[in-house]
């Protein structure tokens, strides 16, 4: 029969001891990390309204991902997206854009209390549009933060198929583009110059104002407006 080394098994018991207390502090930490981010998401949730008066960090920010309310507008009106606050946002944020949030606010010490989200309108109202989202926080100066992108990339012709809705002069451009092509490509039976010139500019002005008119009423029946008057509308328009 063995004898009991005591030594030994103060040792063991120090070992156990030891691992416990190791779990003990990961849990803590990980409950921290947990709470934490909780916390971040709570805050892009429920859309704070106000960024901190304070404006000292600013100047510790990457001025490449710092973005005035024009640049952002000009953005909006080409895509035709919405730039609103992270509450109207439908979806969940992915955690990695939540992570980031929690890097920059641990780097530079402060916390972020307002969020807007750039997207395309559907991402306000419908949960499982996956079209690119944007996150920003809002800064004290009136600039907004690149924080995150998710989603979807944008097709490279996006901006083409958005311009005629960017504004009146975007659609009449574009009318007219569409116009003079089918009067160029419409058959004609004239042979005198002036005769075909006239044909062609005839065609060119009814294709063109047609188009315009159908494009117009079109707009009031399904109570859509132009890029420029909703970038930053909470109606669905």
């Amino acid at each position: 029969m063995q004898h009991i080394d005591l030594r030994q098994e103060m040792e063991q018991a120090q070992v156990e001891f030891d691992q416990n207390n190791l779990l003990r502090a990961a849990k803590a930490i990980l409950n921290v990390e947990f709470n934490s981010e909780s916390n971040i998401s709570s805050r892009i949730v429920e859309g704070g309204r106000r960024a901190s008066s304070n404006e000292a960090w600013i100047a510790h920010l990457d001025p490449n991902r710092r973005f005035n309310l024009e640049a952002i507008e000009r953005i909006c009106t080409k895509f035709r997206l919405r730039f609103l606050e992270s509450d109207l946002f439908k979806g969940d944020v992915p955690a990695d854009a939540v992570r980031e949030v929690k890097r920059l606010e641990s780097s530079l010490g402060v916390q972020f209390s307002a969020f807007k989200i750039l997207a395309p309108a559907e991402r306000f109202h419908l949960k499982d549009s996956t079209k690119d989202p944007m996150l920003l926080a809002e800064l004290p100066n009136g600039q907004f933060y690149y924080i995150f992108q998710w989603g979807d990339d944008m097709k490279w012709y996006q901006h083409l198929l958005k311009y005629p809705f960017r504004h009146i002069g975007a659609l009449a451009a574009s009318s007219s583009l569409i116009g003079l092509m089918i009067a160029f490509l419409v058959p004609s039976q004239f042979e005198a110059i002036q005769a075909e010139f006239f044909f062609r500019f005839f065609m060119f002005s009814m294709t063109t104002c047609l188009i315009m008119t159908l494009a117009i009423i079109s707009a009031i029946i399904y109570s859509k407006d132009f890029s420029e008057n909703v970038w930053n509308s909470k109606f669905i328009r």
